[in-house]
């Protein structure tokens, strides 16, 4: 057999290795802080699968498309001098590799549940597992290994102690089907200690102790009460007397264009997020909306392309205004944001993605100090951004005209 060495392993990601190839162990768990190489791990893992016999199937399963999308990116990076894979796409909800062996490796979005039902593989790689709905795993992705499957990999750093904290205590016991490993930031040879010592120092303990040392406590999120504050339907058009505040954060190919819309009231009534799209067709659709609701003012960030769109929407969407978002500007919204979500001054709509998006937000600081907000590796921001754009526009613009809202 062709032999392939990607990374030295370092002693821990070893024990992991050993226990997904030994004959007793099915699920083998990982709970590590961020930089921690549990990617690096799981990619060269499912390699591993792949390559060791012929016509395997081997799913790799992350919270977001763009996540899945990074690891298909990366593995064929690593092996594109090397004369083993067949064939491979990697067009939306349909990203593979296919090896000269007959085995595939398939990439797939935990959100994505519909189209992940029905298959039968015989390895998996969940990535990131924490931010994956208990319902999705159980329904979705088991039911995948009951036929064909051999081995379960599950991977994250810990975010309170939900279905992954339940696996990881599997492992802990004396089920010789479930194996179970920690490793914290630190535990990687490459990291950079005097970072991790700046963010002991810097970050709130709890969050400090769930990213850098995976530890599972009970609440570590930036945004508090999500689950009792998202609770929304989305609504289809203006209701009575009601005014509207829209925030718009732009993206283009890599990131998202959300519009949400909030009433007088912090409630958000209306949110559009799209992407891969030109830009015709993205004005025409904020338009659309802004045509809709008829908002009382409307910011849209000016950031990287937002400055050409605002430009060409200025004239005919009235009461737009150009909002940028800067190294000072972005904390303030963000704290707002995270106040207006502790004091429960907000309800959002009940949307998956927006909720992982508040879930997994973090800070970090910088060597300056200063926090820096932003999604983790991988995962989107484009939510946020524009509630948080959003809710300032509403800040700003409570008084206007004869209107006074409460």
């Amino acid at each position: 057999m062709l032999q392939i060495k990607l990374y030295t392993p370092y002693l821990k990601q070893k024990q992991v290795h050993q226990a997904c190839n030994d004959k007793t162990t099915f699920f083998t768990t990982v709970n590590a802080g961020r930089q921690a190489g549990k990617s690096l791990l799981g990619i060269n893992q499912a390699l591993k699968w792949s390559l060791s016999k012929n016509k395997r199937i081997v799913y790799w399963v992350s919270p977001t498309a763009s996540q899945a999308t990074k690891v298909y990116k990366n593995i064929l990076n690593a092996i594109d001098t090397v004369p083993i894979i067949k064939s491979h796409k990697g067009s939306q909800g349909d990203t593979e590799i296919i090896f000269k062996n007959g085995s595939t490796i398939k990439f797939r979005s935990a959100q994505q549940e519909e189209s992940l039902r029905g298959e039968s593989v015989h390895y998996m790689v969940i990535d990131e597992a924490a931010y994956i709905k208990e319902t999705t795993f159980q329904t979705i992705l088991l039911p995948m290994l009951n036929v064909l499957g051999k081995k379960c990999l599950i991977i994250s750093t810990p975010k309170g102690r939900n279905w992954f904290y339940s696996m990881w205590l599997n492992g802990k016991g004396t089920d010789i089907k479930y194996s179970s490993f920690k490793f914290t930031s630190a535990d990687n040879p490459h990291a950079n200690q005097d970072i991790i010592n700046m963010a002991k120092s810097r970050m709130p303990k709890v969050l400090f102790d769930q990213e850098y040392m995976a530890e599972f406590v009970d609440s570590a999120a930036i945004f508090e009460n999500i689950k009792e504050l998202a609770i929304l339907k989305p609504i289809l058009g203006p209701v009575g007397s009601d005014k509207y505040f829209v925030g718009i954060d732009i993206g283009m190919k890599n990131d998202y264009t959300v519009v949400t819309v909030l009433n007088q009231k912090g409630e958000m009534v209306y949110v559009d997020r799209f992407t891969n799209v030109t830009s015709p067709v993205l004005k025409e659709r904020v338009k659309k909306t802004l045509d809709l609701f008829k908002p009382v003012k409307t910011f849209l960030e000016l950031n990287n392309q937002g400055g050409p769109i605002f430009d060409d929407l200025y004239p005919i969407c009235p009461n737009l205004q150009g909002f940028n978002t800067t190294s000072s500007s972005k904390p303030e919204i963000i704290n707002n944001l995270i106040n207006a979500f502790s004091s429960s001054k907000l309800k959002v709509i009940d949307e998956e993605a927006l909720k992982l998006e508040l879930e997994s937000f973090t800070v970090t600081y910088g060597l300056n100090g200063r926090a820096k907000f932003s999604a983790p590796s991988g995962f989107h921001d484009d939510y946020v951004m524009s509630l948080a754009i959003a809710y300032e526009c509403l800040n700003k613009n409570l008084f206007t005209g004869s209107y006074v809202f409460m």
